[in-house]
């Protein structure tokens, strides 16, 4: 079984179209998307339309992000930084209802086999509180059974180990280990922050026992001009070539 797993589009479609091609040519069976299909970028309409595409045509599984009920109004935007209110704002002028009614409607977490899969943490999911150290990724440990839980919203690749003794890689790929449960985030497609601007997702493969990152190059141009002429903060531009 071969799980294409990505997060944190974030409206960004020059990256998502690229990461899509390549994701087809992977021979996957099954696709997951963790959330943030929209903020930050100028394409809300249209990511959200590719990704209601994947869930006609290849069954992919869709998770809440932050930014996705933000603007779908079921959290408020006083909750994010002023260059992410300003994004949501826009975006929620920009998409229709029917693209409200989708964002509303996905759930904030999903378990298919033997894993389990989350926008932000499991402890406490609709509070998006981050997992960058290994100490919140213990308290998460605490929390599932299965042998993974994959999770996004920092934009960060990174995997925590959890076992007898508690580790971390930021390796481009990992063999798994059996007795061991691992945390898995799967970076960001439109919006990276680990200083490396290619978009990144992942490939979980159940019989290889593999986890394999994979960076896409993309019109990074293209997507800052974008959101420039959509009037958006400078910065959202800005980010996209350095990667943070």
């Amino acid at each position: 079984m071969r799980y294409a797993i990505f997060s944190d589009i974030h409206s960004n479609l020059e990256a998502y179209k690229a990461s899509l091609e390549v994701m087809l040519n992977e021979k996957v069976d099954q696709y997951i998307c963790l959330g943030d299909i929209v903020g930050y970028g100028a394409n809300p309409k249209e990511c959200i339309s590719l990704t209601q595409e994947l869930i006609k045509e290849k069954g992919c599984i869709c998770i809440a992000g932050n930014h996705d009920a933000a603007a779908a109004e079921m959290i408020p935007v006083s909750l994010f930084n002023p260059l992410a209110q300003e994004a949501i704002v826009w975006t929620k002028k920009i998409i229709d209802q029917n693209e409200n009614e989708f964002l509303s409607t996905l759930p904030l977490l999903k378990s298919e086999r033997d894993c389990v899969f989350v926008h932000a943490s499991l402890d406490k999911p609709q509070e998006w509180q981050y997992v960058y150290t290994i100490d919140e990724a213990y308290k998460n440990f605490e929390l599932f059974k299965e042998k993974a839980c994959f999770i996004g919203h920092s934009h960060i690749p990174v995997i925590f180990k959890g076992g007898k003794n508690f580790e971390y890689f930021v390796s481009p790929s990992i063999k798994i280990e059996e007795g061991f449960r691992y945390i898995v985030n799967a970076g960001s497609i439109g919006q990276p922050r680990d200083h490396d601007p290619r978009a990144c997702f992942l490939i979980y493969d159940t019989e290889k026992c593999t986890f394999e990152y994979k960076r896409v190059q993309y019109d990074i141009a293209g997507a800052q001009t974008k959101i420039r002429k959509a009037g958006l903060p400078e910065m959202e531009a800005m980010r996209l070539a350095i990667g943070e």
